[in-house]
């Protein structure tokens, strides 16, 4: 019996002849794949027509690149479609203004999207989405949630010049070798279609019946999820509004570190949900001349009803209690819960979801925000606390007196204080230690930030020459867990060498002996043994659109689509002028072995620069060597 939610859901997938040097209209489909869940069946289909009524009798088709939209037309995006659209079937299909290819009367739905759109929401067990995907592709995908292992992943020493061929060429073998490739792929793309609905399964029970019809409870942005839930609860219909001014406004406040390591008994303390919770306690949706206007306590712009509790401010503070006692209980709908509170700010602040954008509101949620951690600084600071950095909703501090309990008093003051000064204080809100930490590092760079030089306080204007960059930190917690903070060592453009180095080698060494500089010549020693051991390590991942859709001929990507074809190309940049590149060259491993270059050729300029937060300086390296000798 199949779940009533699979029902008239089709995966999809094809295999096409394919020449990298020209447009997808001069490609040609091979083997149409699928699987039905109406039939409980999978299908390799190269009658058109059959072709024809297998789509025409689903309502839902899901691919894998299959629709697109990021690159608006890129012959990459949305690939599978636009080869439909061109062999044959464009009467099925509608070619959008923005270039994205659709199949008429059906449910669209491309997992690559959903992954793109969602996943700085999403979690897994190793940690966020958006952190662990270097590639999004449908291999790299499937592994990291976990749906498919060595055995069933994708099959990647596919011989794809065997689809050059028409299919009444293909050898029994060749024949077989393709439909095992396809039905791989098909079986693939259901574990993970499968897999995201069961992830998001909670979100259906949020929007109206014809949203979990059209699915686009998992098509749309969390942004319009959320906004869908919150008209479906105040019985709203839904209005959007067609005005693109940018709004702008300041955002939270983070304030410039203090110091470059601090150690000792560090904690940091959590504002819990503090934008969701500004809006329900200061009752933000609901505007009223004669209403609150901070008290006299804190500043804001807007004036709102301190005399009622507005209903949307109710469903934000009912959202916040569900999602504490579904968290406790393991509840998934914990999780939409979790993406609607921390989406419901943009919503203010966005004039396309006009049933809810006030400029003013959402500017003072910020603005209050900005107030609530500042004072939470000044009063840890008045009562002897080293407030070593702040950001946004979390503070972080040294406690000198090694004490959690008189620390917690202090918290408890802050609290009140805010409590005492709003018009709905909400007996649950507080601060909560979110790490116990032993080391905290801040690194040089360029500490300018024009957007918040104007809420600068005294503490900033102390700190600011200190040149120590915001948003950028490592700290280690008392059970020896490293949390890392940007510093480039998370970007899908990191260098496979250096993410392999920091993350496997350095990671355990910090934590281990706590400091985070290294000298140069250890870390050149590890990165020659590194590539000796994988010389692929030195490569860097480029996507490639058809050389003639770039303006300029000399920009690297048009020189590799020239050269190697479009598509993702892996390069070794390289000192020997092999390959493409004009102040740099890069190769692909293949010519880098047959013109026998070694490890000295490999041009590591980007590597270094990747390091540098990683690298002592030579004052740190003669500091050290004093104190070795002394």
């Amino acid at each position: 019996m199949v779940n009533e939610i699979f029902n008239g859901v089709l995966i999809w997938d094809l295999e096409t002849a394919a020449d990298l040097g020209k447009s997808t209209s001069t490609h040609k489909l091979r083997v149409f794949g699928c699987y039905s869940f109406d039939d409980e069946k999978y299908y390799l289909l190269y009658d058109k027509n059959e072709i024809r009524n297998m789509i025409n009798r689903h309502k839902y088709l899901v691919g894998f690149n299959s629709v697109g939209g990021v690159f608006h037309g890129d012959v990459m995006d949305g690939y599978d479609t636009q080869v439909m659209y061109y062999n044959g079937f464009s009467d099925m299909i509608n070619k959008d203004k923005d270039g994205i290819f659709r199949f008429k009367n059906k449910v669209n739905f491309d997992l690559l999207m959903l992954f793109k759109k969602r996943s700085s929401a999403m979690k897994v067990k190793a940690g966020m989405l958006n952190d662990l995907l270097m590639r999004y592709s449908l291999d790299f995908i499937s592994r990291t949630i976990g749906v498919v292992d060595d055995s069933t992943a994708k099959i990647d020493d596919f011989d794809y010049s065997l689809l050059k061929k028409e299919p009444n060429e293909w050898t029994d073998e060749e024949k077989i070798l393709i439909e095992d490739y396809t039905m791989r792929d098909l079986e693939v793309t259901k574990k993970m279609y499968e897999w995201c609905e069961d992830y998001f399964k909670s979100f259906r029970d949020y929007v109206p019946s014809e949203d979990v019809e059209k699915k686009t409870y998992l098509t749309c942005s969390t942004a319009v999820f959320t906004y869908k839930s919150i008209c479906n609860a105040m019985g709203w219909k839904e209005e959007y509004s067609n005005v693109k001014d940018k709004v702008t406004y300041g955002g939270g406040y983070v304030s410039f570190p203090s110091t470059e390591h601090a150690t000792g008994k560090i904690y940091c303390l959590d504002f819990n949900s503090l934008y969701p919770s500004i809006m329900h306690q200061c009752n933000i949706f609901s505007p009223d001349p004669n209403g609150w206007d901070g008290n006299g306590k804190f500043k804001v712009e807007g004036k709102y009803n301190k005399e009622k509790q507005g209903d949307i401010e109710k469903l934000i503070k009912s959202m916040y209690e569900d999602r504490v006692v579904f968290k406790k209980n393991g509840d998934a709908r914990e999780y939409s819960l979790k993406i609607q509170l921390n989406a419901a700010y943009g919503l203010l602040g966005n004039p396309c979801f006009a049933n809810l954008y006030n400029r003013t509101s959402a500017a003072d949620v910020t603005r209050i925000g900005r107030q609530w951690i500042k004072l939470s600084r000044k009063k840890f600071m008045k009562a002897g606390y080293d407030v070593i950095y702040t950001d946004t909703d979390s503070c972080y501090l040294v406690d000198p007196f090694d004490d959690k309990e008189k620390m917690l008093g202090v918290k408890d003051e802050i609290i009140k204080e805010i409590k005492d000064n709003v018009p709905f204080p909400y007996e649950h809100f507080d601060m909560g230690i979110d790490d116990e930490i032993t080391d905290m590092w801040f690194f040089k760079g360029d500490a300018g930030d024009k957007v918040t030089d104007s809420e600068m306080d005294k503490y900033d204007y102390i700190n600011k020459p200190k040149k120590l960059i915001k948003k950028n930190y490592i700290y280690r917690t008392i059970d020896g867990k490293i949390k890392v903070k940007n510093l480039g060592v998370r970007k899908k453009s990191l260098s496979a060498i250096t993410r392999k180095l920091f993350w496997e080698i350095l990671v355990p060494r910090i934590s281990k002996e706590r400091k985070v500089k290294f000298s140069e010549t250890y870390l050149r020693n590890l990165i020659n043994e590194l590539l000796q051991t994988d010389i692929s390590l030195a490569e860097i991942r480029y996507t490639a659109k058809p050389a003639d859709s770039y303006k300029s001929e000399s920009q690297i990507q048009a020189q590799i689509s020239r050269r190697y074809g479009p598509g993702i190309h892996f390069l070794i940049p390289n000192t020997r002028g092999i390959g493409v590149g004009l102040k740099k060259n890069y190769c692909t491993i293949e010519e880098f072995k047959e013109h026998n270059l070694s490890i000295d050729d490999i041009d590591l300029t980007n590597v270094w620069k990747e390091l540098k937060y990683f690298i002592k300086s030579n004052q740190s390296l003669l500091t050290d060597f004093f104190v070795v000798n002394k």
